[in-house]
């Protein structure tokens, strides 16, 4: 796994762990945590500021700051407004529903849902802030929900379900989270890469007074030509300072 792969899976393994251990992790848990990945004091900077949006204190209890964007709020409300008009189940009730999910009735299965909504809403405010749009983990956790209620059999007891599906509803939106970060990571990876060729080439330019070929820039020794023509690729070929009329 490369390093930057291991650094996205280890941050989401420290919002875990610190969720579970009631929103705050201490300071010595987290240099631990990272320890092996030789983290600068800046990217240790980083990780803070990424567990402080995750609502995550380091050292102390997490800051109840409100992260929820103008439009998450108005989102919000017009969600909440629409699922209050379910009825919500006594807990007599609730037991009954659970007793015949469990056993497969279709009905039931809808009914927990339903009753499950604002549970959904609940959990993905614990995880808003972090790149996802709230309507999204909303979407995540309803289809998670939705899932879950069809596989409820093997639960021993309806105390069960509860938890159970409170869990899946969690880990979906660990995952869109997870997957919202690899695919950033992946974003500055590019970036990175275009970056670097183009500055290397702005640099030479500058100096020969003219646009340089890819294979001027590969003579440098700092890139190779292999590099060039994938940043080339990736940037649409629109590196300003590099003539590649004549590449291949």
């Amino acid at each position: 796994m490369k390093k930057e792969q291991l650094f996205l899976a280890r941050l989401q393994e420290t919002v875990k762990k610190a969720r579970g251990d009631g929103g705050s992790i201490t300071e010595q848990a987290l240099q631990e945590q990272f320890r092996d990945l030789s983290l600068t004091e800046a990217q240790m900077d980083q990780v803070r500021a990424y567990l402080a949006a995750a609502k995550i204190g380091v050292g102390q209890a997490p800051e109840s700051g409100d992260v929820l964007t103008e439009e998450e709020h108005n989102y919000l409300e017009d969600y909440l407004e629409m699922i209050r008009a379910i009825p919500v189940p006594s807990d007599g009730m609730m037991d009954a529903i659970c007793l015949s999910a469990m056993a497969g009735e279709k009905d039931a299965q809808r009914n927990l849902i339903e009753a499950m909504l604002p549970r959904v809403v609940d959990i993905a405010r614990l995880y808003a802030g972090q790149g996802v749009l709230l309507e999204d983990l909303i979407g995540s956790g309803n289809e998670a929900l939705t899932i879950g209620v069809t596989l409820l059999a093997p639960l021993e007891s309806p105390r069960e379900v509860s938890g159970f599906l409170g869990r899946r509803i969690m880990d979906a939106m660990e995952d869109l989270i997870s997957a919202n970060l690899d695919e950033k990571a992946v974003g500055k990876e590019i970036e990175d890469r275009v970056n670097k060729v183009a500055d290397l080439a702005a640099e030479l330019a500058e100096a020969l007074m003219r646009k340089v070929t890819p294979e001027e820039l590969a003579q440098e020794g700092e890139v190779t030509i292999e590099e060039i023509r994938e940043a080339v690729r990736l940037s649409g070929n629109k590196i300003e300072d590099l003539d590649t009329k004549d590449m291949d």
